[in-house]
């Protein structure tokens, strides 16, 4: 839908402008403060924006009563609906991606511009799939948004910023591993710090000892992009099983 398409685009944008203009210039600084600043930005990045894709579940409860009254009407066919409405997904959620990188990456003057364009295109597509998912199952969009955010709390909590792996209780852990947080929120910070050779900080020396102490040292980017490739098509097959069985309309 290109209005809503417009919305959403103007909506990261204008969060986008404000981060990168709130961090200007941080690249150039090495100071222990610095990395918390870094990080900071990583994390509300990760976290945030991705939280902004709730806003697109309202539409997709309305295209679920086309689509029931459509494939009722044997105009729509489940494989090609989802296919369908993925893949013209894709430019749009691109878009925003670039936007959102720009805007943040080049004023804050952080590292790795591809990289993170990457990492938050492929986040942004994982969570449209998610909403995709909730959307097939609620009855109504007030819940799935607040389904949607419940779980992206959750998730936020456990990906490894607000408390290291090693620290989250066994009852917990399981969200670590499931929550896809995870594998944006780490390339972030490895794309970032990783480049970094020296800090002015007695507890950081480079940017390596940052990524040892947040324990995201034993992962490289490519695997974690890997998992959130893996999440975005297995994301799809759910959302399309739901929409086979559950929602077939009547003649």
């Amino acid at each position: 839908n290109p209005g809503i398409f417009l919305v959403r685009l103007i909506m990261y944008f204008g969060l986008s402008l404000m981060v990168g203009l709130m961090y200007l210039g941080l690249g150039d600084s090495v100071d222990h403060s610095d990395i918390i600043s870094r990080t900071s930005l990583l994390f509300y990045v990760a976290a945030f924006l991705v939280f902004m894709s709730v806003a697109v579940l309202p539409f997709f409860i309305f295209e679920r009563n086309v689509f029931v009254r459509e494939r009722a009407n044997g105009w729509y066919y489940v494989p090609a609906y989802v296919l369908a409405t993925f893949l013209m997904s894709l430019p749009g959620l691109f878009l925003i991606s670039l936007v959102s990188t720009t805007l943040v990456v080049l004023p804050a003057e952080l590292n790795g511009y591809w990289v993170f364009l990457l990492d938050l295109f492929l986040s942004l597509t994982v969570a449209e799939a998610y909403m995709a998912v909730i959307a097939s199952l609620v009855p109504h969009y007030i819940i799935g948004i607040a389904l949607g955010a419940a779980t992206y709390g959750f998730f936020m909590l456990c990906e490894g910023f607000l408390i290291v792996r090693s620290d989250i209780p066994d009852y917990f852990i399981w969200g670590h591993y499931i929550a896809f947080h995870t594998y944006s929120f780490r390339p972030f910070m490895v794309n970032e710090f990783e480049p970094i050779k020296h800090f002015d900080s007695q507890q950081f020396k480079d940017g390596n000892a940052v990524i040892e102490f947040y324990e995201m040292d034993d992962k490289p980017i490519w695997k974690d992009m890997m998992v959130l490739i893996g999440y975005a098509l297995l994301l799809q097959i759910i959302f399309a099983t739901i929409l086979q069985v559950y929602h077939k309309g009547k003649r």
